[in-house]
């Protein structure tokens, strides 16, 4: 039997329904301690096994549990299927290890431990100071793994996750080497602490330090260097994380024992609530191309309950990609497919997932394999300068692998008409300079990587939207502490209530906003109640951020709503009539976007470093 996952034990409070389920166990030190006479199970995500995954893509029939225990109890196996259903399938002493069948169809499979009750001799319960999961797979494939991390001025983020790598022997022991790729002005190695996290890492970390060419333009680099390197693969990990050692181990070896080379994503756990699952087996949904969960009832879901408590997830899920804030990519597929394309930031994850797919190389989203992230929801990039890459790249990404258009220009306009009548002007404009960038073709993907961030921030200039307002502002002051209620009730759905929308909206538009709402607010919403169905119902508002001490104020501005509607359904319109000569274009261009050479020259004038 070869090793699978080991037990994680940590004792951060925060983290223990990840670890342990509710009962008397108490975690301390790194051991879990079951008082006499007391049960305690450790089905829960971080510690079940997820033996369909296992059967499916590395070909384990079998898997062992094998705990590192003192005292004495009883050890009980449980197997659940698709649906969740759980079942005993075997037990015995606490000190021998325990073997359950694995089906490729979905279930995991977990334990009990349970202490033999105090009697006087056997006193002090049952003490697991560790264990782990094996399978009777042995690993195809070795070669160092490298680690690469991309940060863009988060050095405290990316010291201390250093520093939790260089305290693990098992990473050192597993060949797995460490890269960061600095993109910012606020260096980690000139950050307190990197001196001593770089000197317990020795020659087993490196430092490489290039102009910001974006996610696409780091991952990149870390591709490039494990192809230079002759690595066996590039585990590749954002910068404002928390990593747990074990967790991308297991993406390490559930890569090694493949019965063919996969991308092996790891899913994204909350940062700021620890048990909460916030991405895992991204989808493309094909209609509109856009990406997603493929259940979204199941995005957000607090873990805290263990298994038992989270049926859906015992069925094994199919992935089109895993997002890039953790993600093992064997170089095998860089060889055969390339390099990230060019995208600067988002929807690189993506389509690089879609061509290693159809290459023969589909992504495992692995869980059990994980890291903590801030929640997308902390922030919402889709109505500032990333607007512009939004669209721009997802519009790419479609030509280069969706058969026909589909719904994705009727999607791309509601979006922009829902915007226009929130009286988000800035966003929109983006998007119809972002077409007109897919229209004149690839060219300027490789040359403006380092420039197109200040190209699209400059347009902000042209739209007051953009404008920060806060204390000490007339325009915050004056509706300071008067935050309104939602003048609307639900989200409109259906034809005919969205139709009703559109049409009071547009009708809204043609009549003058008063003299009070030109020189100041009129009222102030909090970003939660700033939905797109609501703030049409405002001429003048402020649009609290998160916390409520600054703010945007959007006002309803007639010649600049019908220029950017008719700009858009222009562009949508030439869209979906171009659409195939566009891909032929795009797809003619793809091999050389995103080939070696071509990226070896943007890192050129930095690569001595």
């Amino acid at each position: 039997m070869h090793l699978a996952h080991r037990l994680i034990l940590s004792d951060l409070p925060a983290r223990r329904p990840l670890t342990v389920e509710d009962g008397p166990g108490v975690l301390d030190g790194g051991a879990l301690h079951v008082p006499p006479g007391a049960t305690q199970g450790l089905g829960t995500y971080l510690n079940g096994f997820p033996g369909s995954y296992w059967a499916r893509w590395t070909g384990a029939t079998r898997a062992r549990i094998r705990l590192e225990v003192s005292g004495e109890g009883t050890l009980r196996l449980l197997r659940s299927d698709a649906g969740g259903r759980v079942s005993e399938v075997a037990s015995g002493p606490v000190d021998e290890p325990l073997e359950a069948d694995l089906s490729p169809d979905g279930g995991w499979v977990w334990c009990e431990v349970s202490a033999a009750a105090d009697d006087g001799a056997t006193a002090g319960g049952v003490v697991v100071g560790g264990g782990g999961w094996s399978v009777d797979v042995p690993p195809r494939r070795d070669g160092e793994v490298l680690l690469s991390i991309t940060t863009m001025d988060k050095p405290d983020y990316c010291v201390a996750t250093l520093a939790t790598l260089a305290g693990s022997a098992e990473l050192t022991a597993a060949d797995v080497r460490v890269q960061v790729v600095d993109q910012g002005t606020r260096k980690v190695a000139d950050h307190p602490g990197f001196g001593d996290v770089a000197a317990a890492l020795g020659d087993r970390l490196r430092i490489v330090d290039q102009p910001n060419l974006g996610g696409s333009g780091g991952f990149s680099r870390g591709m490039l260097e494990t192809l230079d390197a002759g690595a066996d693969a590039v585990l590749i990990c954002d910068d404002d994380v928390e990593v747990e050692p074990e967790a991308l181990l297991r993406a390490v070896r559930f890569h090694r024992s493949a019965t063919t080379p996969v991308v092996v994503g790891g899913h994204m756990l909350d940062l700021a609530r620890p048990t909460v699952l916030n991405s895992f087996s991204e989808v493309i949904h094909r209609r509109t191309f856009n990406w997603g969960p493929p259940v979204m009832e199941h995005q957000w879901h607090d873990l805290a309950g263990g298994l038992r408590a989270t049926p859906w997830l015992h069925a094994r899920a199919e992935s089109d990609f895993n997002g890039w804030w953790m993600c093992l990519i064997p170089a095998a597929a860089l060889r055969e497919v390339g390099l990230s394309m060019p995208l600067f930031l988002k929807w690189d994850d993506a389509e690089f997932s879609l061509r290693a797919g159809e290459a023969g190389f589909p992504t495992v989203s692995l869980p059990g394999a994980c890291l903590w992230h801030m929640a997308w929801t902390e922030k919402d990039d889709s109505v500032e300068w990333q607007a512009y890459l939004h669209v721009r790249n997802r519009v790419i990404t479609a030509l280069l692998h969706a058969r026909r258009a589909g719904l994705l220009p009727a999607a791309l306009l509601a979006t922009d008409l829902k915007l226009l009548l929130a009286m988000r002007y800035y966003p929109v404009d983006l998007h119809v300079r972002a077409l007109r960038e897919v229209f004149s073709g690839p060219g300027r993907l490789h040359p403006e990587l380092g420039s197109v961030v200040a190209q699209v921030r400059a347009v902000g200039a042209e739209h007051p939207e953009t404008a920060r307002h806060g204390a000490g502002d007339p325009a915050f002051d004056t509706v300071a502490g008067t935050t309104a209620a939602p003048r609307t009730g639900a989200r409109p759905s259906g034809a005919p209530a969205l139709a009703a929308f559109v049409v009071r909206g547009v009708l809204r538009t043609l009549r003058p906003v008063t003299a009070a709402g030109r020189e100041a607010p009129t009222a102030a919403l909090r970003r939660t109640d700033a939905g797109w169905w609501q703030v049409p119902s405002h001429d003048s508002v402020l649009v609290l951020d998160a916390d409520g001490t600054s703010g945007v104020w959007l006002r309803r501005d007639r010649r600049r709503f019908w220029r950017l509607a008719g700009a858009a359904v222009v562009a949508h319109v030439r869209l979906a009539t171009r659409w195939r000569s566009l891909a032929r274009t795009w797809r003619a261009a793809a091999p050389h976007l995103v080939s070696p050479q071509t990226w070896r020259a943007d890192f050129a004038p930095g690569h001595d470093d």
